[in-house]
């Protein structure tokens, strides 16, 4: 069965103010890793005239980790603005945790969630500009007087609809008017970082309706739960990292501060090793497969290409490394930015869980699910899954948790999940068909997530994965079927120029050693 994780409800006031207890020695640690980053991801270093991260490497050739300058090349960035260069943008967002974690840390409770808030609207209208400022400000202050201001009623849960969902409404109009006249619809981008909050508005409004979310909920209040420094990088990955109001009301100061702060500084360091190095390792061991005569690509979609020009033959082992490798390196860049991100919200006092948790060691779908995205998988468990799961044949347990996770993996991954990030920067109608024709992986990953789950339900576990034990080697093969099924049907969502369903169909078969035609 589905492990439904709920949020859970929020902490006394009195253990809030127990754990809201530090000292100054724990800011040093925050400082310390921010100016480490500020010397990888900035001009910082060549601005004080101290040694850039590629003078202190002497020469050694590691293209994927020094760009021309001697840093490292950023895998955080500040997306839709040209208002700085991309190291300025970063040492503004460092310097803005710096300044927002110092407040955080030291005034009093009431104020905490607007210092947040106090913190965020000056940078974001530095590296966007006012108006983009008040229009996202704006936005999400029209989503609070809707659910805090409106008597309940017929009109209230309209108006409320219309806002929360306004994302996929007006994506879908903006696509359709693009597709008919070929004009492309330009949004602020006030409203496209709005815009990228749908899915934690859509658990927002979960937690109203089942009462989670107090009536009375001050506007300041509400706003820390969306705009905090935590968001200005990398907005479009993982962006219902954090959930609603219940979940983050219960990870609020749920343990001390300081322990708060020392895991956030431990994510960040680990953050920084996944960042710096994920492309470099993988760029070797394709040189090393290539040495031994196996051809792989770097990118799935590049495997893809290649494979529609039917100039030579893809072999196996080439489809099953390509799309293993690709699916690694996305493992572990994506781990190096959600980290990132999960550390910033500890270190702001909020015992968030990672979104991404040792993805290699899952032994089977619905278990790699929760590793590799933790978050997304609960915002469609809390959205989608749970309120099917309580409603449909209630006597037939089986098919409730089939239909339940299908519902979830396909229909909400599929149109909630994904078509928004493909269509919030070009709503176009090419962009939201092509979305669309990836309906194979989402229907493969939900077939095997939930006869996964039913398998599961029917023969419970009697061992731990991982035991040192003679089936040890059970657990090192079912972890490899896993990640390389998870990454071969990534196929179906490399949709390239000329590619047809049948084409990416036999060159799954293909990494399955079956040739077709």
């Amino acid at each position: 069965m589905a492990r439904v994780r709920l949020p859970g409800g929020a902490r006394s006031p009195e253990q809030i103010a127990a754990n809201d207890r530090g000292a100054a020695r724990d800011v040093w640690p925050v400082v310390a890793v921010l100016l480490v980053y500020c010397w990888c991801f900035t001009g910082l270093a060549g601005a004080l005239g101290l040694p850039t991260p590629g003078e202190v490497l002497g020469g050694v050739e590691l293209p994927r980790v020094i760009d021309a300058d001697g840093g490292v090349q950023a895998k955080l960035r500040v997306s839709f603005t040209e208002r700085w260069n991309e190291g300025d943008e970063l040492l503004i967002v460092f310097g803005s945790l710096l300044g927002c974690f110092l407040s955080v840390y030291f005034v009093p409770l009431r104020w905490k969630a607007r210092a947040a808030v106090a913190w965020f609207v000056p940078t974001f209208a530095a590296l966007y500009g006012g108006w983009a400022a008040a229009v996202l400000v704006g936005a999400h202050a029209a989503i609070w007087a809707a659910f805090h201001r409106l008597r309940d009623g017929g009109v209230a849960r309209v108006v409320r609809g219309l806002l929360v969902h306004g994302c996929m409404l007006t994506l879908v109009v903006a696509c359709a008017y693009e597709g008919v006249t070929g004009a492309m619809w330009k949004l602020p981008v006030g409203l496209v970082f709005f815009f990228y909050q749908w899915a934690r508005l859509m658990v927002y409004a979960a937690d109203f309706s089942d009462g989670q979310v107090p009536r009375a909920l001050p506007l300041a209040e509400y706003l820390a739960l969306f705009l905090t420094p935590v968001n200005l990088c990398n907005v479009g990955w993982a962006p219902y990292l954090g959930q609603g109001y219940a979940y983050l009301q219960a990870r609020r100061l749920s343990e001390r501060k300081d322990v708060l702060v020392r895991s956030g500084v431990r994510l960040w360091l680990l953050a920084l090793v996944y960042m710096v190095f994920a492309e470099q390792v993988i760029a070797w061991f394709i040189a090393a497969m290539g040495a031994a005569g196996v051809t792989v690509y770097a990118f799935t979609g590049e495997l893809v290409r290649e494979y529609l020009k039917r100039e030579t033959e893809v072999s196996t082992p080439t489809v099953l490394l390509t799309t293993l490798v690709d699916q690694a390196r996305i493992f572990l860049i994506y781990g190096g930015v959600t980290h990132f991100r999960v550390g910033a919200w500890r270190v702001m006092g909020y015992a968030v869980d990672t979104q991404y948790d040792r993805p290699w060691l899952a032994t089977n779908l619905a278990n790699l699910w929760g590793r590799f995205a933790f978050h997304f998988r609960e915002f469609l468990v809390r959205v989608f899954y749970y309120p099917v799961f309580l409603r449909v044949f209630r006597r037939r347990a089986l098919l409730r948790i089939f239909f339940a996770t299908m519902v979830a993996t396909v229909v909400g991954n599929l149109i909630w999940g994904h078509v928004p990030p493909r269509t919030i920067v070009r709503p176009t109608w090419h962009a939201l068909v092509t979305i669309l024709s990836t309906w194979p992986y989402f229907a493969l990953l939900g077939l095997g997530i939930s006869l996964t789950q039913i398998h599961l339900a029917r023969r419970p576990r009697t061992r731990r994965p991982w035991t040192r034990d003679r089936w040890l080697w059970l657990d090192v093969v079912c972890a490899y079927l896993t990640l390389q099924y998870f990454a071969l049907i990534h196929i179906f969502i490399r949709p390239q120029d000329g590619g047809t369903l049948a084409d990416y169909a036999a060159l799954v078969l293909i990494g399955l050693g079956i040739r077709v035609g």
